[in-house]
C-alpha cells in the first residue's frame, strides 16, 4: 500500500498537476457547463408533463384538455435540451479566448458563424435541427476550439485594423476581430466543401460517425467508466480535483448519452445507453466523489473518537447534497494510507453494481431527465428515473455497500485516534 501512495505522489500527481491546468480541458468543462440551467429546466418540464402516474396524467386531461402537452417536446424541449450544440460553440469558444486574455465575445460569434457555415441546409431553405442538439456536440466543441485558437493567433501576430484610441473599445474590439473573422469563414467554408466531397457529404456526419460514436462506446460501456471512476478517484486521493478533470474529458461524452436517451425516450424507442451523466452523479458518486455518504453517517453515529465525530458530522449535512470536501480533506481522505482502498473500491463496486443491474434490466436504463448534481439521493433517484421506484432502491443498495467497504476501515482508524485521544487525556 505504501508502495502505491508513493507511485500516486511521485509519477501521478505531476500529471494530474499538468492535467488540471490544461486549457483546452478547462475551455471545454467551463463552456459546456452555460447549458446546464437550461438542461435542467427543460428536464424539469419533461417531468411535469410525462410523470408516469395515471391519476396525474388523468387528472391534467381533465382540467387542461387533450393536448395539454403542447409546449412541452416541440416547444421548451426544442429550445432548451435541443440546442445544447448551438450552446457549446458559444460557452466553449467564449472560455477559450478568455483564457487567451482576448475579448471573448467576438470569437462567440465567429464560432456560431462557423458551424453554421458547415450545417447543410435543407432544399426548402433553413435548417434541421438534428445537429443543434448532442448529436453534434462533438463538432461544435471542435469548431469552437479551432475558431477560438485562430482568433487568438491572428490577434498575437497583430494581423489586425487598429482604430483610435478614441474610439470605444466596444467598436474598436468588432475591428480587431474583422481579420479573424475572415480566416475563419474561410476556414470553414472550405472544411464544408472538402466533405461535401466524400460519401460523409457533412463535417457533421463524419464527425458523428468516425469520432463522436466510438468515443461513446467506449466512455459509456463497463471498461471506460470503470477507468473514469478510478481515475477520479487517483486524482482526488493526490489532492487534485478528479471530478473537474475526468468530467472535463467525460462529460462531453456522458452528456451526449444523456441526450441521446432523451431522444429515444421522447420517440418511444429503447434506450441506447446504460451510462449517462447521471448515472454517474446521482447513482456512483453519492456523496460526492468516493461515494462518501455512508461514510458520514459511520463516523457521526458509530465512531468513538471525538475528533472523528466532530468531521463525520460537520460531513453529514453537505454529503447529502454531494459535497464532500470536508470529509476529503478533514478525516482526511487525502495521502491516508488508511483510507485508500475504500476510497478506490467504494465507488468501483457500485459502479458494477448499478452497470450490470440496469444491463440486466433489474433496473430501467435512465431517460435522460437531468438532475442537479447536488439533488439528494432519494428525490434525483426518483427524477432521473422519470419515477421509477427501482432506481432509488439502486441509490438505497450503493449507499449500504459502501457503508459496508468503508466501515472495517474508518473504525480502524477510529481506534487509533480514540486511543492517541485517551493518551492525552
Amino acid at each position: 500500500m505504501d508502495g502505491f501512495t508513493r507511485f500516486l505522489e511521485e509519477k501521478f500527481l505531476p500529471i494530474a498537476a499538468t492535467l488540471s491546468q490544461n486549457r483546452y480541458l478547462m475551455s471545454i468543462r467551463d463552456g459546456l457547463v452555460l447549458s446546464l440551467p437550461l438542461m435542467i429546466v427543460g428536464s424539469m418540464m419533461i417531468v411535469v408533463a410525462e410523470l408516469p402516474l395515471d391519476a396525474y396524467q388523468n387528472f391534467m386531461l381533465n382540467i387542461f384538455g387533450e393536448n395539454w402537452k403542447w409546449w412541452n417536446w416541440p416547444v421548451i424541449f426544442a429550445s432548451t435540451m435541443g440546442i445544447v450544440a448551438l450552446i457549446a460553440v458559444i460557452g466553449v469558444s467564449y472560455a477559450l479566448a478568455k483564457s487567451h486574455d482576448k475579448t471573448p465575445l467576438p470569437a462567440s460569434a465567429m464560432a456560431l458563424s462557423g458551424y453554421f457555415i458547415i450545417l447543410h441546409q435543407l432544399p426548402d431553405g433553413g435548417y434541421g435541427t438534428t445537429y443543434f442538439a448532442a448529436q453534434g456536440l462533438f463538432t461544435a466543441m471542435i469548431v469552437a476550439v479551432v475558431t477560438a485558437e485562430i482568433y487568438n493567433f491572428v490577434i498575437n501576430k497583430k494581423w489586425v485594423i487598429t482604430l483610435p484610441e478614441q474610439v470605444p473599445p466596444a467598436i474598436s474590439a468588432q475591428f480587431t476581430a474583422l481579420i479573424p473573422a475572415a480566416f475563419t469563414t474561410l476556414l470553414w467554408v472550405v472544411v464544408r466543401f472538402i466533405f461535401m466531397q466524400t460519401s460523409y457529404v457533412t463535417f457533421n456526419d463524419f464527425i458523428f460517425q468516425v469520432l463522436q460514436t466510438p468515443l461513446l462506446a467506449v466512455g459509456t460501456g463497463a471498461v471506460g467508466t470503470f477507468v473514469a471512476v478510478f481515475l477520479n478517484s487517483a486524482f482526488w486521493f493526490v489532492g487534485i480535483h478528479g471530478a473537474q478533470i475526468v468530467g472535463s474529458v467525460m462529460n462531453p461524452i456522458w452528456q451526449a448519452a444523456t441526450q441521446a436517451n432523451l431522444l429515444a425516450y421522447q420517440a418511444g424507442t429503447d434506450l441506447p445507453y446504460i451510462v449517462t451523466a447521471e448515472f454517474i452523479s446521482n447513482l456512483i458518486y453519492l456523496g460526492g466523489s468516493g461515494a462518501t455518504l455512508s461514510l458520514a453517517f459511520i463516523m457521526s453515529f458509530l465512531a468513538k473518537s471525538k475528533q472523528i465525530q466532530y468531521i463525520g458530522r460537520l460531513s453529514i449535512a453537505p454529503g447529502i447534497f454531494n459535497i464532500n470536501e470536508t470529509v476529503t480533506f478533514g478525516l482526511p481522505i487525502i495521502m491516508n494510507p488508511m483510507m485508500l482502498i475504500p476510497f478506490f473500491v467504494a465507488p468501483l463496486a457500485i459502479t458494477g453494481i448499478s452497470y450490470f443491474a440496469i444491463a440486466l434490466g433489474l433496473v430501467g436504463r435512465l431517460p435522460g431527465l437531468v438532475a442537479p448534481w447536488t439533488m439528494p439521493a432519494i428525490l434525483s433517484g426518483f427524477y432521473i428515473g422519470g419515477g421509477d421506484v427501482r432506481v432509488v432502491l439502486l441509490q438505497v443498495v450503493n449507499f449500504v455497500v459502501t457503508g459496508l467497504i468503508y466501515y472495517p476501515f474508518i473504525m480502524t482508524w477510529d481506534k487509533k485516534k480514540y486511543e492517541e485521544e485517551q493518551g492525552e487525556a
